[in-house]
């Protein structure tokens, strides 16, 4: 037996034989028509002229284009049927047909390259076993339910799709027969091998190989099954959710309709206005790029009339002549597309409208009214389908605005679950139910920041410096339209604006910014169209000014812009790092988190017993949370240090760290929808994170925090001791300078004094492997021996 070219092991021997047929033959040679009878008893003068096709021979020993063997394949396919049925005759389980109907033949020529039947999705053992199934069948009447039937999908290169075949194995002209090595199978071993299916050593056991014959001829047949597989794949990948399931959707698109290059788009619609969908993978054909477009300047009035007004589809069979005679702004978009026909429809389900499918070729009238009729029946599914993914939307919305705009964190969503649950149970019984508070109790707090130094002084100098090239522009406008108009007014508003630049010479008062603003909005550009109008060289300098304008802020926003890109850059890019380093924190122990872009990122966590629902909390899991926000620090500056080439302005940071080794508890403030600590003593807390970062050493005026430092901000002695040793492990591992650890003291702080500070340097002096993992019980417990 041979497959893919490879000689296997196989429980047969495989012989090519007609010696069913030739008793069949010998039967008719009986027959009464005489005419029967002698075609007939030619048929068997000529196989018995060869008697190796009776008793059997080798596939390879045979020549398949013999006369007689020919003539044998015309009686299993009568000629009128050799352009319709697809047919051919094969050695036993070699799936190489050595006679094809023409029908077949034509299929495999239309493919225009060599096609196998070798059954590639069958491994060695696979096949092994399925003679063993055959034998079972044919020889010891054992049926045995198979899978899934074998498809074969093959090309047409001149139409260019793919059609899908249902291959089928007619066994009627084969029989097997034991020779003496082969071994009786009871009832008891077919039930045995049934319950040991993939088994291999098994069936060997029970059929050796090449311990039988199997002789005579197989017929394949094939039937063409495109439409069914085409909507048996739509269907199943629109219903069941896998990384590839749009891709299974367009191909089995392209095979429903024929067209290899289908491509298939969706666009939601509301309010007269297309817009996008944002699954991955789902194109927007007329939308051309742009996540809107207005429907009514986008489709031309018979298009409108019939998508919008009808709720019908649009069929565009030849987009060229469709786009001359209609000057649409989609049918200019398809066609800048190389589209050449479309079908645009529109999608229900339960009365609710979902959008539209959209459907293009690249080939004229391979799409066309004719085509809706196929669309039918795979459309109800497809309905569904986009209302499992309008409401996947939802579920997203929902999920990114839960993450954006509240502190509801995954650790303690069970917490809510639980509270949301009775708060149902209450409104079944007809109670009035009131949502509790949720408090947390005896948790560790643990704090962090890295802040934008001197933020409030470059964005008040940006400010300054836009404000004053606004004003000094203004004041070009002004004295030109007070030479050429000798208008007083313009001379008094001049020296108005000469105040307010005299006013930010210095530096930017409190509420000067808004007065200035004010004074431009209210006073100075309502008559700027006045003063356009009295002639072309002032409308040329009102026009050069208005140009420098923020079309939004109606203001010049040039340093200010520059400033805010920069402090969006690194609150992205520091927020997003902290996000992912989350991912791995939690795995470690489930804790809560929750973190606020300022200038600058800062956070908060808690981890306790009362958090965790399942797991038992051990103090070492705090110990392991407060050495991993050290470690992920550092990183995080190596992180600023990598995108502050790609700022605007010269920004720094400064880290700092609030070590509190006390448990406090937690409540979710229902009307600000954030956790808060609760009591005043805790309150402590969080009095100490609002005034530490702005504190300075005590007896001096050097801030606490510095760029290229982390502080980490402490009030008992033994917390000293602790982040000591973190401090020396991460000096080991590189991550911080050696010997660079200082030990300060804070300045008192409004109700709050004691405070002393670690600082040690961040080692920008070698490239941290932030993909590297540590085994954290090992670290700690080497810090506990040290």
């Amino acid at each position: 037996m041979f497959l893919r070219g490879k000689k296997i092991p196989f429980p047969a021997i495989t012989q090519v034989s007609f010696f069913k047929l030739y008793e069949s033959l010998q039967k008719q040679a009986q027959d009464k028509d005489p005419h029967v009878a002698a075609f007939a008893s030619k048929l068997v003068s000529d196989i018995e002229a060869h008697p190796e096709l009776i008793e059997g021979v080798d596939s390879s020993a045979f020549d398949p284009d013999n006369e007689t063997i020919q003539r044998l394949c015309r009686v299993l396919f009568p000629d009128v049927l050799l352009t319709n049925e697809i047919k051919g005759v094969m050695p036993p389980f070699e799936f190489r047909p050595f006679y094809m109907s023409t029908r077949f033949k034509n299929i495999l020529e239309a493919s225009e390259e060599e096609f196998s039947f070798e059954l590639n999705d069958f491994t060695e053992d696979q096949l092994y076993i399925f003679g063993c199934i055959a034998i079972l069948g044919s020889y010891y009447k054992y049926a045995v339910p198979m899978g899934t039937p074998t498809m074969v999908d093959i090309p047409n290169k001149k139409l260019n799709s793919v059609r899908t075949y249902r291959l089928a194995m007619n066994g009627d002209l084969l029989e097997v027969v034991p020779t003496k090595k082969a071994l009786s199978i009871s009832l008891d071993d077919f039930l045995e091998l049934l319950d040991n299916f993939d088994d291999i050593a098994l069936w060997k056991k029970k059929f050796p190989p090449d311990s039988w014959i199997m002789k005579g001829i197989g017929i394949t047949n094939l039937m063409d099954i495109t439409l069914d597989h085409s909507l048996s794949t739509i269907t199943s990948n629109l219903l069941i959710k896998t990384d590839d399931s749009l891709q299974k959707i367009q191909r089995g698109m392209a095979n429903l309709f024929g067209i290899n290059d289908l491509k298939m788009g969706f666009v939601m619609y509301e309010n007269d206005t297309f817009f996008c969908h944002y699954k991955s993978g789902l194109d927007n054909l007329i939308l051309d790029g742009e996540e809107r477009v207005s429907s009514r300047e986008n489709l031309c009035g018979f298009g409108y009339d019939q998508l919008i007004n009808k709720g019908k589809p649009l069929v565009i069979s030849d987009v060229e002549r469709f786009d001359d005679r209609a000057q649409s702004k989609m049918s200019a978009a398809l066609r800048k597309q190389s589209v050449k026909s479309y079908i645009i429809v529109p999608i229900q389900a339960n009365g609710e409208f979902l959008g539209f499918l959209e459907l293009a070729s690249m080939h004229k009238y391979d799409l066309n009214t004719g085509s809706l009729q196929k669309l039918d029946t795979i459309m109800p599914i497809i309905s569904m389908a986009i209302s499992r993914f309008k409401r996947e939307d939802q579920n997203r919305r929902e999920a990114i605005i839960q993450q954006e705009c509240t502190t509801i964190h995954a650790s303690v969503k069970w917490r809510f679950e639980e509270e949301a649950d009775r708060f149902m149970a209450r409104q079944a019984n007809n109670e009035r139910p009131v949502f509790s508070d949720i408090v947390f109790k005896n948790v560790y707090p643990l704090y962090g920041q890295l802040d934008i130094k001197g933020s409030s002084e470059k964005r008040n100098k940006a400010v300054r410096a836009d404000l004053t090239k606004q004003l000094s522009k203004v004041s070009h406008v002004l004295e030109a339209a007070w030479k050429e108009t000798k208008m007083p007014i313009y001379d008094e508003l001049t020296y108005r604006v000469k105040g307010y630049r005299l006013e930010l010479s210095t530096e930017l008062l409190s509420g000067s910014e808004p007065r200035i603003v004010s004074f431009l909005e209210n006073e100075i550009h309502p008559v700027l169209d006045q003063i356009k109008g009295v002639s072309r060289k002032l409308e040329d300098i009102v026009n050069a000014y208005r140009e420098l304008l923020h079309p939004e802020l109606n203001s010049i926003y040039e340093l200010r812009k520059k400033y805010d890109n920069s402090v969006n850059v690194i609150n992205q890019s520091l927020a997003s790092f902290l996000d992912k380093k989350q991912e791995d924190a939690q795995k470690m122990f489930p804790h809560y988190f929750e973190r606020y872009k300022t200038d600058g990122v800062e956070y908060n966590m808690y981890i306790g017993q009362s958090i965790s629902r399942n797991a038992d909390f051990d103090p070492v899991y705090l110990k392991n949370l407060q050495l991993w926000q050290l470690m992920v620090t550092c990183e995080m500056e190596q992180k600023f240090l990598e995108v502050k080439n790609e700022l605007e302005s010269d920004i720094e940071i400064a880290s700092l760290i609030l070590a509190y080794n006390n448990p406090l508890s937690v409540h979710f403030r229902m009307d600000e929808k954030r956790f808060d600590v609760e009591g005043a003593y805790n309150a402590r807390y969080e009095i100490v994170k609002k005034r530490i970062d702005k504190a300075h050493i005590k007896g001096t005026k050097e801030r606490i925090t510095v760029p290229g430092k982390i502080a980490i901000i402490y009030a008992n002695d033994q917390d000293a001791l602790t982040y000591g040793k973190y401090i020396s492990f991460l000096e080991d591992k590189d991550y911080l300078v050696r010997s660079s650890k200082e030990v300060l003291e804070v300045e008192d702080l409004q109700g709050i004094s004691g405070l002393k500070a670690l600082r040690v340097a961040v080692n920008f002096g070698k490239k941290l492997d932030r993909n590297a993992s540590f085994d954290m019980s090992e670290i700690l417990e080497e810090l506990q021996n040290n």
